[in-house]
């Protein structure tokens, strides 16, 4: 079961790697607007920042929200174990 799942979480990585659409993608008439005005290029990047900011951070809280829920997942079905002397418990 776990090599069967490690194998699809490894499949899944594999398939957002090679098929992801570039990451500095945005607003074409957003981004013409930006780079032309007298500001510059250091406006466009920090407008560039910002997209990316915004992408990541939904990703962050439903992964952490995902990790408390495997880790109480994990703990309760520990606790629910017969105790074995001859086996350390983690």
């Amino acid at each position: 079961m776990n090599r069967r799942l490690a194998a699809i979480a490894l499949l899944s990585v594999l398939a957002i790697c090679l098929f992801q659409v570039p990451a500095q993608a945005r607003c074409p008439l957003c981004q013409t607007a930006i780079e032309n005005s007298p500001e510059g290029k250091g406006l466009a990047a920090s407008f560039n920042h910002g997209i990316l900011f915004l992408l990541v951070v939904p990703y962050v809280i439903f992964g952490s929200f995902g990790v408390v829920v495997y880790r109480g997942y994990r703990k309760k079905k520990a606790a629910r174990r017969p105790v074995n002397p001859y086996i350390p418990r983690e």
